[in-house]
């Protein structure tokens, strides 16, 4: 009787298992080159990305029955994109960077596009519009939008709440996987004003080994007093390429208590920006290299992450304190990390406030200083800063340089900024709040809008900020017109110096034409299978965030 229940037990599981498996939407041997929840810069990766061989125009076809919900076309993000929402699954699965869309939707697409008269476009559907079955082709493989490569970027959502799930979960027994995760940096850091490694109240580098097998060793000594937290530095890897991803699974114990855990396993849009609080966004910063802290912040509500004591270590004894941080990828495969932390009693500084604004994370803050104010609103900051204010004087930008804090700090959304002028413009239309990195100086347009010598815009991080006027407008590159009805496609490129472009239009006769845009190229590009044998008008505009226009003509004649 019990062999015949387990077996039932089993047979249901096997059968459980299999309806959560997607058809696959490609016809290609799957192969991942990026992962659920990877980090990347301001948000997680909200699903996994296929291979397809370095190559454009593979199939891409409907893992399961359902209806195609939304498509979507743009420059940057996603590039060309088809939502397919599947109601008996409560999924709606997501292809990103699609070059074409099968024809039915191409048609529907470009005939909305010369509608709006505008490249990018945002259409919805009902659920009798454009009905899928598995297997269908609703696309093909492409590189468009922010793709730095050609693949397929799909995701799966819970139609129920829009949580971003992990897609691999569904293909998990088509894709192999021995290969545990790898560490490759070990960070400690004293809690400001109430710990100390070392000697030091500075962020503290951990050199380590790793052996044949890949496991870390640690033999530096680390002396502790107060509260520290940990940050690591890894990657997770599988079998038969040589492409990084992001963990899985992150816990960390103090003397066999967990005290941090991460599994990203699903999460929101909402949550996406907590990135920049999980990791060490400083560091990020400055070497573009992702930490993530195994301690959090008081207001980072990413529901992946659970933690005792907000993942801080508390030493206050003189004894050697026993820490393991496991990496954990969704096959099982694990690797270790070691750490002892010898507490010994050491000078703790109390944190040097002098000079310094609080800015308090579960308050509206407000800050003004002569030419500058800041408002911050209640949910932005993840902790407590203590903003170091200061000023300096240019003689390029059009207002003093103002340092909001000498590092940079992550805002949830957005803060508001107004800086005053201190000098005139003859087009103070043109002028616009930029950032300055702190690191290598370059100049980052935020824009803004004018009004009685003050510039308004809203800022996405603490850091250094000024005033820049740009009047340059931006450059429109024929690449090589002479070609252009030979190949019965006009290509041209346009950049801008500073505040980057804002609107393109092109019209060939007085008529809308469609150019599509490339945002990593810099191009747009016009088919010219519309013009009738003749002489024919072009005229292109292109303006830049801050109301520059360029224009440029050419006479095509087509034979």
């Amino acid at each position: 009787m019990k062999k015949l229940l387990l077996i039932s037990f089993i047979a249901s599981l096997l059968s459980t298992v299999e309806a959560q498996r997607l058809a696959s939407p490609l016809d290609l041997p799957l192969q991942l080159s990026g992962a659920f929840g990877d980090l990347r810069a301001n948000h997680f990766h909200a699903g996994i990305d296929f291979r397809t061989q370095g190559t454009e125009g593979h199939a891409l076809r409907a893992v399961r029955d359902g209806y195609v919900s939304r498509v979507s076309v743009a420059p940057w993000g996603y590039g060309n994109a088809v939502y397919v929402t599947h109601p008996d699954d409560s999924l709606i699965t997501v292809y990103g960077h699609i070059q074409r869309f099968n024809s039915k939707i191409a048609a529907i697409v470009k005939d909305r596009q010369y509608k709006k008269e505008s490249f990018a476009v945002d259409i919805s559907f009902g659920t009798d519009e454009i009905p899928v079955k598995q297997g269908d082709i609703i696309a093909f493989s492409g590189n468009t939008g922010s793709s730095g490569g050609p693949h397929l970027h799909f995701e799966t959502r819970d139609m129920r709440n829009g949580d971003y799930t992990d897609p691999l979960v569904y293909f998990q027994s088509r894709i192999k996987d021995a290969r545990k995760p790898l560490v490759r940096g070990l960070m400690v850091y004293p809690i400001e004003g109430k710990g100390v490694v070392n000697g030091s109240q500075k962020s503290v580098n951990l050199p380590f080994t790793l052996d044949k097998n890949d496991d870390p060793h640690i033999s530096a000594v680390l002396e502790a007093w107060g509260e520290i937290g940990l940050g690591i530095r890894a990657t997770d890897r599988m079998d038969g390429t040589s492409f990084s991803y992001g963990i899985r699974d992150l816990l960390q114990t103090v003397d066999g208590v967990e005290t941090f855990r991460i599994n990203t396993d699903r999460f929101s849009n909402e949550e996406s920006n907590n990135i920049n609080s999980l990791t060490d966004y400083e560091r990020w910063s400055a070497t573009g290299q992702f930490y993530i802290k195994t301690f959090v912040e008081p207001a980072n509500n990413t529901r992946f992450i659970a933690s005792r004591n907000s993942g801080k270590i508390t030493v206050n004894e003189e004894r050697d304190y026993k820490i393991v941080i496991q990496l954990t990828d969704l096959y099982g495969n694990k690797t270790v990390v070691p750490i002892t932390v010898k507490g010994k009693k050491q000078e703790i500084m109390p944190l040097d406030t002098v000079g310094t604004t609080l800015l308090r994370w579960y308050e509206y803050n407000e800050f003004a200083s002569p030419g500058v104010s800041l408002a911050v609103p209640l949910g932005n900051l993840y902790g407590n800063v203590r903003m170091r204010y200061g000023v300096s004087a240019s003689s390029f930008y059009y207002s003093d340089v103002h340092v909001l804090h000498n590092k940079p700090v992550p805002l949830h959304t957005s803060a508001q900024l107004s800086i005053l002028t201190n000098k005139n413009a003859s087009n103070p239309e043109r002028l616009g709040i930029v950032r300055i990195n702190q690191y290598n100086g370059r100049a980052a347009w935020i824009g803004g809008s004018f009004h009685d010598g003050w510039i308004d815009a809203n800022i996405g991080e603490l850091g250094t900020y000024t005033v820049a006027l740009d009047t340059i407008p931006p450059e429109i590159k024929p690449l090589e017109p002479e070609l252009w009805v030979k190949r019965n496609k006009i290509v041209v490129k346009i950049t801008d110096n500073l505040s980057g472009i804002s609107t393109y239009r092109g019209d060939i006769d007085g008529k809308f034409a469609l150019f599509e845009y490339d945002g990593k190229k810099a191009q747009i590009s016009c088919a010219l299978d519309r013009l009738i044998p003749g002489s024919h008008r072009l005229i292109l505009t292109v303006s830049d965030r801050a109301g520059n226009k360029s224009e440029y003509t050419n006479i095509l004649n087509i034979k």
